[in-house]
């Protein structure tokens, strides 16, 4: 076990400063109008290196075929939403994009689901929270109100999860997977506010470095969580 922990952390090591290059020159290029169109060469980037990063792992088949789908729509949805000023139905195909990723996420999350752990008291504050933000939004959302507040509901079903996960795997992979789940929603909150109801100082610099942080804090959770898995299988 030590042995493999080590091995992965030679990975990461290299692997986060390349990721923390990539966010921040994305995050330079939001900040500036004029150099937005290149993002369409930063923005998937982000998550693509996570990607990439995740694939050389020793993580299981089932693992590496939802957690690998949950990416590549995060990357579809990040590159669709870059165009989405254009017209709603573009933004509808990225929260679709989105949605479908947090699908994946659910159900790798579920497979270590803790089933001794209740889930009425997150199901009410997270419940709370949903109706909170969708009333907040619902007066601005017009035709987007059906899919938003489907968008809202995987959401926090993916969150849901997370919580309910089996917390005696060691290494923080909980930690990780819950923490990230917990940034996606917030990163979510900003967007969806800017977007529908009122600008929030910052809000582009805010969602993108909050969101970079929820995909690699529930990738390396999801990793650490496989890497405990397999070494108990030796």
């Amino acid at each position: 076990m030590a042995f493999l922990q080590k091995v992965i952390m030679k990975k990461l090591i290299p692997f986060l400063w390349s990721f923390t290059v990539i966010l921040l020159i994305d995050i330079v290029l939001i900040s500036v109008p004029e150099l937005w169109s290149y993002r369409i060469l930063s923005k998937p980037l982000v998550v693509g290196s996570i990607l990439v990063f995740f694939l050389i792992q020793n993580t299981d088949k089932v693992s590496k075929k939802l957690v690998s789908s949950a990416l590549v729509c995060s990357i579809i949805g990040d590159i669709i939403l870059i165009y989405a000023r254009v017209s709603e139905p573009i933004f509808i195909f990225g929260v679709l994009a989105f949605l479908i990723g947090h699908i994946f996420y659910a159900i790798q999350f579920a497979r270590s689901r803790n089933k001794e752990v209740g889930i009425k008291a997150p199901l009410f504050v997270l419940l709370g929270y949903a109706l909170a933000l969708f009333w907040y939004l619902s007066d601005s959302l017009n035709n987007l109100a059906i899919p938003v507040a489907i968008y809202i509901v995987v959401l926090m079903v993916m969150i849901l999860y997370a919580y309910v996960r089996d917390d005696s795997l060691t290494n923080n992979s909980y930690i990780y997977i819950l923490a990230g789940s917990l940034l996606f929603m917030l990163s979510d909150s900003i967007l969806a506010i800017t977007k529908f109801k009122s600008e929030i100082p910052y809000s582009r610099i805010l969602v993108m470095g909050i969101y970079g942080l929820a995909q690699l804090l529930m990738i390396i959770g999801i990793i650490k969580g496989n890497l405990i898995t397999d070494t108990e299988t030796l």
